[in-house]
């Protein structure tokens, strides 16, 4: 098949699937409001109740993975299994609705006796009912960060051991129609990122006479307009679009946040939600943007599907496209012959629980790389992929469940081309994370057992296993680009065995998380050699004080 046929066929295909999405949408609404008419007289009072606002729970919080659990589980209504961070006083909701259901277990009532103590304030609002008024809260946090490597992910330890001491200072609140949350953090990682030019995820700020180099960032700051049926976000969150503790394929938390304009539109069981971000991470007029938004459909309790798209696209003096941010223009991200280099990405996940001890997920992304000649009116590209399956048994045990996963990636999805043959990253070129999976060329195999041992004690014992090749999509492309590149499993192929032990500890006011384990690597680096074993792992320990 010639290029033009290959690049067709890679448009088409997508814009069926986001057709078909369209209609789905069209469709549900009706299906939708049958079943809820048939199902109002039974909703509880906290689903029927008034609206109010409220700010997220921060994904860094020890409730989630608890929260994964009561959702596959069937116990929590109205959470999305596939799109995170849940407000604060949804969680409330979903719990007040569990406990008059009267589904709870023993061990269940437990963890939710917990994290009651979280989210004090949103459950005395919904006993209140007498409306809502402003409210600010916040909460301040020391302790320290030990690290055996520098790079974030235990598959890839990079640089030296650390100790950095940590201060966390956040606040957040609500009022009729409006949310919002600041959070800052003093953490002196942020001036040792191998994965930055120079280690610096932070451009360099004089500070005061204890130190040379300010250390602090703004992890979180942002506001949201929030109404019935309609939410407007303005700001940095961390956001994850895919399964809870996983790295989603679209979006994922592992990139540090991000300054952007959101919206969702919608209900608990069918919503439409997207971004646009704007990164200054070139110099001079060269500019880079992002685009992306997503279809949720939950259509029953025990099944979820999403369709989404994103396109990553910039140059010089490249202006926002206003076409690429619309979520309806089915498939315009990927754009004409005539719109100059961009990257275009489609996916599709579905997860469903078909018996009440099994839940099984899926999710697949293709990334279609075009590269344009404005003058001359001609688009080539190729195309890349990942892919996710996996399967949980959330009962194995009153307060244990299993979980298994496979990932695919192929490339670093969400790089944005600046120049002939390069392929740039956020940052300078070769540096930089990409805003979803953070890996290129790379299989990725992983059993977890999570083990409630106590209400506030969780225990993950786990095995991980890696296979990363050579390919990486940010070096200048071969003069064949566009004939099979990138491939799986490129050149001299790395293995890498980790046995490991996670864990949260949670207290009133303090927390300690860990993350320990045993690398067993061949090949390191992608260069030829034997198996070697080393230490990685990661603890950190806070206390705070909630006001």
């Amino acid at each position: 098949m010639d290029l033009g046929a290959a690049t067709r066929m890679s448009r088409i295909v997508p814009s069926s699937i986001l057709l078909a999405a369209l209609f789905v949408l069209l469709v549900g609404n009706n299906l939708l409001a049958v079943q809820q008419t048939s199902e109002d007289q039974n909703v509880p009072k906290s689903r029927s109740g008034p609206f109010y606002s409220s700010p997220y729970l921060p994904l860094i919080s020890w409730v989630y993975p608890y929260l994964d659990l009561l959702i596959t589980r069937g116990r929590l209504k109205g959470l999305s299994p596939l799109v995170q961070p849940y407000r604060r006083i949804d969680i409330a909701r979903a719990i007040v609705d569990a406990e008059a259901s009267g589904s709870l277990t023993g061990k269940e009532r437990e963890w939710v006796e917990a994290i009651k103590g979280e989210l004090d304030r949103e459950f005395a609002l919904l006993a209140d009912d007498q409306g809502q008024k402003l409210s600010l809260h916040g909460e301040a946090r020391a302790g320290f960060e030990a690290v055996s490597q520098l790079h974030r992910d235990p598959l890839r330890p990079t640089g030296d051991a650390k100790f950095f001491p940590t201060f966390d200072f956040g606040v957040w609140g609500s009022a009729p129609a409006v949310a919002g949350l600041l959070h800052l953090r003093w953490n002196q990682h942020y001036n040792n990122d191998p994965q930055y030019p120079g280690g610096n995820v932070l451009q360099f700020r004089a500070c005061d006479p204890l130190v040379d180099q300010c250390a602090y960032r703004i992890e979180e700051a942002y506001v949201e307009v929030q109404i019935p049926y309609v939410r407007f976000f303005f700001g940095r969150m961390y956001r994850n679009w895919g399964l809870p503790g996983r790295d989603g394929l679209l979006l994922s938390d592992y990139q540090y946040s991000y300054e952007h304009i959101g919206y969702r539109f919608g209900s608990d069981r069918i919503s439409l939600t997207g971004l646009y971000a704007p990164f200054n991470d070139f110099g001079g007029d060269t500019t880079h943007h992002l685009s992306s938004h997503r279809f949720d459909w939950q259509i029953r309790d025990n099944l979820a599907v999403a369709l989404g798209e994103s396109v990553v696209y910039g140059g010089e003096n490249r202006q926002i496209q206003f076409n690429l941010t619309n979520p309806v223009a089915i498939w315009e991200i990927n754009g004409s012959s005539t719109d100059g280099e961009r990257n275009a990405l489609g996916m599709a996940e579905l997860w469903w629980r078909p018996l009440s001890s099994l839940v099984t997920y899926g999710a697949f992304l293709v990334d279609n790389t075009s590269v344009g000649d404005e003058e001359q009116g001609k688009a080539t590209g190729f195309n890349q992929y990942a892919a996710a399956v996996g399967i949980q048994l959330p009962s194995l045990a009153p307060a244990v469940s299993l979980r298994g996963d496979l990932t695919v990636v192929s490339s670093l999805a969400y790089r944005s081309r600046i120049g002939f043959f390069e392929y740039y990253t956020l940052g300078q070129a070769g540096w930089g994370i990409g805003l979803s999976q953070d890996k290129t060329d790379a299989i990725l195999v992983s059993v977890l057992a999570d083990w409630f041992a106590r209400p506030r004690l969780l225990l993950q014992p786990g095995l991980a296993l890696m296979w990363r090749g050579e390919g990486d999509i940010r070096e200048p492309w071969p003069d064949d680009a566009f004939v099979g590149y990138p491939g799986l499993m490129v050149g001299v192929v790395e293995n890498t065995i980790r046995p490991y032990l996670d864990g949260v500890w949670h207290a009133r006011h303090g927390e300690i998380r860990w993350d320990l384990g045993v690398n067993l690597v061949k090949n390191r680096n992608n260069q030829p050699s034997g198996w070697q074993a080393e230490f990685v792992g990661t603890v950190w320990a806070e206390a705070r004080v909630r006001f």
